[in-house]
């Protein structure tokens, strides 16, 4: 049979000084605007390729990494960061960490914890009350901050971290800055530049913690199976070998960090995009409180609140918080008649997967109804990744989603919201983080 022959067509980008004129902008908006400006493959410069396609993006996730690695500058900067943790390991050790890791951060044994995840958002809840009566304006991102770091201490360490909240906030926000700045370029960490030194600074400082914390961890029954708990029981035995330690250090810093930072960012950029439409915060509220006050939270509590469900999504559609994802290309790679040469690196931007004009109606129109008609139910899986797609999707994606549907639904039960809606100003950081999200809280007594 004769091959189909697919017609070739050039990747189109910006001039140069035009692609570095724009790039003083926050990355996901900057590619947004590459994205309308160039379509589905964005030449930039002499750096990268923008991919903005969801069908490119799932060719390159689907391969395996001997023709895409993670040799990228972004992925240099990140494994600098979190070492042989899971995001940035590869081969054995990373299958090895995936086997160890996957039971820990299944949906059916994440949510035998959720009355432990419940009393950590209650006992967060107590500031949260006296602030209410205060009467002061909160900021949201600070509040649900501090929220994720006690939860993630809790259900991932079985562990009180009250002592190392502030200290935790400036670690992941020295870390998550270096992994975002300097773009495109990397510097060996060797090199004594000025973010070098801060960062081993902090390495060290955060291995002290974790020290600390491996030293106090309680791992017999019958908490033995959180996942401080099996990574000191794989690798941090006294017969363990320095390596092996090593990855037990970068691997719990990873899942700390992964379930601090993105489950503060996910919250308040959903809490954002709600007070831009504070009318489905209004739906939401209402669909929370008509259920009892004793209703009971089980594994598959999200069916019973879908206005909630969709709003949510519709959020993390319009915001994905890790907003792209980083490649190099091992091969000369074709797809739908482009080529992308060997030894490039390319960023498939969710931001722009999720907004693509293509596929969304009224891309920027926060809609949570296209979460809750017939035509959801249709779409391709790979149209919408808020957690990334192929084998390397964040084995958090069943964590993080628990902790922000229980954060928003108990919220609005206890509390009434008024978020005071400003233009968005977003961190300097690998993902999408507002710098503040201001509301104004009263406490509902019951």
């Amino acid at each position: 049979m004769k091959a189909i022959e697919i017609e070739k067509r050039a990747v189109q980008g910006p001039k140069l000084i035009d692609f570095l004129t724009g790039s003083g902008d926050f990355p996901a908006f900057h590619f947004y605007e590459l994205m309308k400006g160039y379509g589905d493959i964005v030449k930039c410069g002499p750096y990268f390729y923008l991919i903005n396609h969801p069908d490119i993006a799932r060719d390159i996730l689907n391969r395996d990494q001997k023709d895409f690695s993670q040799e990228d500058f972004v992925s240099k900067r990140v494994h600098t960061v979190f070492g042989y943790g899971m995001v940035t390991s590869k081969g054995k050790l990373w299958s090895s960490q995936r086997r160890l890791l996957n039971p820990v951060f299944s949906h059916k044994e994440l949510h035998k914890d959720i009355d432990k995840v419940l009393d950590q958002i209650n006992d967060s809840f107590s500031e949260w009350k006296i602030l209410a009566k205060k009467g002061d304006v909160v900021d949201l991102s600070d509040l649900v901050g501090t929220l994720a770091i006690m939860t993630a201490g809790q259900l991932l360490f079985n562990f009180d971290f009250t002592k190392y909240v502030d200290s935790f906030k400036s670690i992941v926000k020295m870390g998550t800055y270096y992994m975002a700045e300097g773009l495109p370029f990397f510097l060996p960490l060797w090199i004594p530049s000025p973010n070098h030194l801060k960062l081993k600074k902090v390495n060290r400082d955060v291995d002290s913690i974790l020290e600390k914390i491996i030293n106090e961890m309680d791992c017999e029954q019958p908490n033995r199976d959180s996942m401080g708990c099996v990574l000191k029981n794989a690798l941090g035995t006294k017969s363990s070998s320095s390596y092996d330690r090593r990855v037990m250090f970068d691997e719990m810093r990873t899942m700390l960090a992964g379930g601090y930072f993105p489950v503060s960012c996910s919250l308040s950029m959903i809490w954002y995009a709600l007070g831009e439409n504070p009318e489905y915060l209004d739906k939401m509220t209402r669909e929370v409180r008509q259920k009892p006050v004793d209703y009971k939270f089980t594994a598959d509590f999200y069916k019973d609140f879908p206005v909630t469900s969709a709003c949510i999504f519709e959020a993390m559609r319009l915001y994905p918080i890790a907003f792209s994802i980083w490649r190099k290309a091992k091969i000369e790679f074709h797809t739908q008649g482009y080529t992308i040469p060997k030894n490039k690196s390319v960023c498939i931007s969710l931001f722009n997967i999720h907004r693509h004009p293509e596929f969304w109606d009224d891309p920027e129109e926060f809609k949570p109804e296209r979460f809750m008609d017939t035509q959801s139910r249709k779409r391709p899986k790979h149209h919408y990744v808020p957690f990334g797609w192929g084998n390397r999707k964040c084995i958090g994606d069943h964590y993080a989603i628990m902790i922000i549907f229980l954060t928003i639904i108990r919220t609005l039960q206890q509390f009434d919201l008024k978020i005071i809606h400003e233009p968005l100003k977003v961190r300097r950081a690998a993902l999408i983080c507002p710098k503040r999200v201001l509301a104004n809280l009263k406490h509902i007594q019951k």
